[in-house]
């Protein structure tokens, strides 16, 4: 029998009328219709069955609203944000709502609502109301996570996106006929932005493009979450039906107004759903890298593709998605297929990474021109690097040598990268060459040099391999029996090219994959590693992807004949965040995931203050104080800056200096040196709790983190 489900709004189109009030377009310059959206509302709720989430929009956005010092007394504007916020908050996780009996925690972690609005909630109720600045923020923080939690999903139906009708429901496609259906639902939503954009209509006509941008980017969305292969499908038809690139383009040809045209789409696309972009920017550099062209240096569908990766790499507009992006992956491929366009590419890269290049001007049409002109040279000069040259621009300064031990015989050839990018294209030392504490015994079991992928052997760690932006990815070997491990290969192109030569030549035996927990940027590459490598057992959280084992808290097993491995159990990032503590006789390593950072720890996004605490200051810290960390990303800069605004002691600035001279810093750290100088595991420092006006190390830890997100 169908469900019938009565709405205060006649027609659906009302309701997302409102919604472009409350989420006006971005290139949208017309007035503003916030007022009209919340009076709307206001209308709705006398009707009766107003859904909480377009409530608690509208009260948090006329909270915002109503945020005018010389109107209202700044004890009003902070009682007004407190007042929605609380209600938007409790109208979600209410413990006597209908259902099975929970604490507000605990719906919280189910609906995917952070747990510090919680916290904020419950300070907002009983104690001081917060400052103005964390009410702001958290504000702004809530009508996003509306956006993704309602709004994003009020105009996806079966008959707008074929294929598509729940979110979801798209999971598990295993094989290429199983993408079909995304490619139709991504077909359909790009169709008719693709007519108007291809029809020559006057000026008034082509606002309406713009304003069908933000529906489609919507769908878009939407299909992109539906599935674990949307972004990368996405990405595909983009680059495989030539939506970025006009059709009758001409070699030399200016791409300025398609970027104009074209931009706020991929722009609302990497706000909507972050993986997009960079899957994005690997279709691109995969296409110049290996197109079939037979007159590659002159094909204007290659040069365009070349352009928009330049503009999107390099102009100002945008510089804040680019932490969404991985350069040094781009770089890799520019590198490793080299062509005209590619080497074209790979030089804007180093250009624009070089500690002395030139800000990039607001157009960044005249510098791609100009670069196009320099291509015989560029070419010239690879082919000197052969002989051992080292080319630095006049523009740019010569990158610094990568941090090498004492003791080090091997000469480390360094490819310079922007920070940000951790795919590091380099050769290592040994375990023998990195510290001149290895015992006899470890030394006679080092490994060989490895010039892509670092490596855990029996003997030590040496530097680990990494992922995708600023994710680390870990291979880990019992030397003996060549039985290894990888640990959070989140994106299967850059590991496996690595790991099969190593499979093929014997030096390992790849027996397992490990995740640290379910986040796609380090469990999302496992459906793609098994089908490369066959069905390997994964061990790893409850809900980490295609998962075959979890171990217990406290469980051990071994890697091989010398490696043991215990799961410790750390929910607050995630429910199913494990670390896993890798002892090989007197060397101990821990692999923390998004536990615990140097300098650092995760956000909360699935737990509470009190989990973070246990898990950093009870199981973390039990281990021994030798124990080398090795992270899940590389945070540390960032870390130490807000390390610093809260204490100023010496183990701090030793990690500052550390860090700004060191692009990465996993294994550089131990648990002892953790204690020292992280904040958020000194919750029983006098010093930390002044600095936070708390003296419970629970509350502390909130505080910290509160403080930390604000930062």
């Amino acid at each position: 029998m169908a469900k019938v489900v009565f709405t205060p709004w006649k027609e659906h189109s009302s309701l997302l009328a409102v919604r472009g009030q409350f989420y006006p377009a971005p290139f949208y310059d017309g007035p503003d219709m916030r007022s009209k959206a919340c009076a709307t509302v206001g209308a709705w709720k006398l009707r009766g069955n107003l859904p909480h989430p377009v409530e608690a929009t509208a009260l948090l956005t006329d909270a915002i609203l109503h945020d005018d010092a010389q109107k209202n007394s700044i004890f009003s504007i902070r009682a007004t944000y407190s007042a929605a916020f609380c209600r938007f908050v409790t109208g979600l996780v209410d413990s006597k709502l209908n259902g099975q009996r929970k604490t507000m925690f605990q719906r919280a972690i189910d609906l995917g609502l952070p747990a510090s609005f919680v916290e904020l909630r419950h300070e907002a109720t009983h104690r001081e109301l917060p400052s103005l600045t964390v009410l702001r923020n958290a504000t702004q923080r809530s009508l996003e996570w509306l956006w993704d939690y309602y709004w994003a999903k009020t105009d996806l139906s079966a008959d707008m996106v074929p294929g598509v009708s729940e979110p979801g429901m798209l999971d598990g496609a295993d094989d290429d006929d199983d993408v079909e259906p995304i490619k139709a639902a991504v077909r359909t939503s790009l169709e008719q932005l693709v007519l108007e954009e291809e029809s020559s209509e006057p000026p008034r006509k082509k606002r309406r493009f713009q304003q069908n941008v933000s529906s489609a980017s919507t769908h878009l969305v939407s299909i992109c979450k539906s599935s674990s292969y949307g972004a990368s499908t996405l990405a595909n038809v983009i680059v495989e039906d030539s939506i970025l690139v006009p059709a009758g383009r001409k070699i030399g040809d200016s791409m300025t107004e398609t970027f104009s045209k074209w931009g706020p789409l991929l722009q609302m696309l990497a706000e909507g759903h972050a993986p997009v972009l960079a899957a994005l920017a690997e279709e691109m550099v995969n296409a110049l890298a290996f197109s079939d062209s037979k007159n590659l240096k002159n094909d204007p569908h290659l040069e365009g593709t070349y352009m928009w990766l330049d503009h999107i790499l390099r102009s100002p507009e945008w510089e804040s998605r680019g932490r969404l992006l991985s350069p040094a992956y781009i770089l890799a491929v520019c590198e490793q297929s080299s062509n005209h366009w590619t080497a074209l590419l790979g030089e804007s890269i180093r250009e624009k990474s070089g500690p002395a290049a030139r800000k990039v001007s607001a157009s960044s049409q005249p510098k791609t021109e100009s670069r196009l002109k320099r291509t015989e040279d560029a070419e010239d000069l690879k082919g000197l690097e052969k002989f051992g040259w080292a080319i630095a621009p006049a523009a740019v300064a010569t990158p610094p040598p990568p941090d090498s031990s004492a003791g080090s015989a091997f000469a480390i050839p360094h490819v310079h990268v922007p920070y940000q990018s951790r795919l590091v294209i380099r050769e290592v030392p040994t375990r023998q060459s990195e510290s001149a504490s290895a015992s006899a015994t470890n030394q006679s079991h080092a490994c060989a040099v490895d010039p892509d992928v670092y490596l855990f052997s029996c003997s030590l760690l040496t530097p680990p391999g990494t992922g995708k932006g600023n994710n680390y990815a870990y291979l880990v070997t019992d030397e003996p029996t060549k039985q290894s491990v990888i640990i959070d290969p989140a994106n299967p192109p850059e590991v496996a090219p690595k790991l099969q030569p190593k499979i093929d030549a014997g030096e390992i035996k790849l027996t397992a994959i490990v995740s640290t927990h379910h986040h796609w940027d380090h469990a999302g590459g496992n459906n793609e590693m098994l089908k490369i490598f066959g069905q390997l057992p994964i061990i790893g959280g409850k809900d980490c992807q295609s998962v075959t084992k979890t171990p217990a808290h406290g469980e051990v097993f071994k890697i091989g004949e010398r490696i043991s491995v215990k799961a410790l159990h750390t929910p607050c990032h995630t429910q199913d965040s494990i670390c896993y503590f890798m002892q090989d006789g007197d060397d101990k390593v821990v692999f923390t995931g998004d536990t615990l950072f140097i300098g650092g720890c995760g956000r909360f996004f699935e737990g509470t203050a009190p989990e973070m605490h246990k898990a950093l200051n009870e199981t973390l810290a039990a281990l021994p104080d030798d124990t080398k960390v090795y992270p899940g990303h590389e945070y540390t800069k960032g870390n130490v800056q807000f390390c610093l605004a809260v204490s100023q002691s010496e183990p701090i600035k030793k990690l500052e200096a550390f860090a700004n001279e060191n692009k990465e810093t996993q294994g550089k750290f131990t648990i002892g040196d953790e204690k020292l100088h992280n904040v958020f595991m000194r919750v029983n420092d006098p010093e930390i709790q002044k600095k936070t006006g708390k003296t419970d190390p629970v509350e502390v830890m909130a505080a910290l983190r509160e403080m930390k997100n604000n930062m």
